[in-house]
């Protein structure tokens, strides 16, 4: 199997697994409504680390110590901006449609190029900036869909997540000697700390377990996958295929929990998926200088 075969089979896997996420938060909300987003949280946030840490210990044994001493600062603040990614996310599905929360929170990659712009002064192509204009557009389109409900506030949440996504990727490629996937336990044990000052009460019905422990295999799982991914194959095809997680969870929401996407969240979508899709397919090409 060549490296770039493998890189795809992961991200692809990793997407799969990971589009499920958001639908598994909204059962937890529908099989008991007394546990509030906090302990979803809190849980979410530890089982996530826990899994991580498993994932880096089968793969560093005795080393595995030494792997999270490596990270230094720079994998403590990008371990800072994912916890907060976390937690956004937890607050997004829980105050707006799934579909526009996916929609904006997919406009990761445009944020990174924004952040790139303002962290480290790298310039974007013309074709950047034409894409993050279009892409805003189809956010605009999205998010008027709740102008004046609550889903706005959900909708707000989903772009906070989206910024810091921005972030961390961005600090990731700053420290790139850092391994990223003990960061992502770092992450969750954030959460979980803000989460646990934050919750009135941590405990959880029988009735919830199984989708808070689903939550912890699948984030640990994919996110280690996706992080890993880049290795073998360039970051601008992982970016190709992470729109993928858009569709499949907003059709496993519809299908499920019967939440049909509106109209702009359908109409936003597609022109932000494809516009993403094209730009990450434009930036392949030139990676691979195919194009002039």
């Amino acid at each position: 199997m060549s490296r770039h075969l493998k890189g795809l089979l992961m991200t692809v896997f990793a997407v799969i697994l990971l589009s499920p996420d958001s639908v598994l938060i909204r059962l937890v909300e529908e099989a008991s409504p007394e546990v509030d987003s906090w302990t979803v949280l809190f849980w979410r946030g530890l089982l996530y680390a826990l899994g991580v840490s498993l994932l880096v210990f089968l793969k560093y044994r005795l080393k595995t110590l030494e792997e999270f001493k490596k990270i230094g600062r720079g994998g403590l603040l990008i371990g800072f901006f994912s916890g907060i990614s976390t937690g956004t996310f937890v607050f997004a599905i829980v105050y707006t449609s799934i579909a526009n929360a996916l929609v904006i929170i997919s406009t990761g990659p445009i944020m990174i190029a924004i952040v790139s712009w303002f962290l480290l002064k790298e310039k974007s192509s013309l074709v950047t900036w034409a894409s993050m204009i279009i892409v805003f557009i189809g956010i605009y389109i999205v998010m008027s869909g709740s102008l004046g409900g609550e889903n706005l506030v959900g909708d707000f949440f989903a772009l906070i997540t989206a910024v810091m996504m921005g972030f961390t990727f961005t600090l990731t490629r700053k420290y790139k000697d850092v391994n990223m996937v003990p960061v992502n336990a770092i992450g969750g044990v954030i959460a979980a700390l803000i989460a646990y000052v934050m919750a009135s009460k941590i405990s959880v019905p029988p009735e919830v377990i199984k989708y808070i422990i689903a939550m912890g295999a699948i984030l640990s799982i994919s996110f280690s996958l996706i992080t890993i991914a880049p290795r073998y194959m360039p970051a601008a095809e992982v970016g190709m295929i992470m729109p993928l997680e858009t569709v499949l969870g907003t059709l496993i929401a519809w299908y499920v929990i019967h939440e049909e996407p509106s109209t702009n969240a359908l109409i936003g979508g597609t022109i932000v998926i494809v516009t993403l899709f094209c730009h990450s397919w434009y930036s392949t090409k030139l990676a691979r200088g195919q194009l002039t």
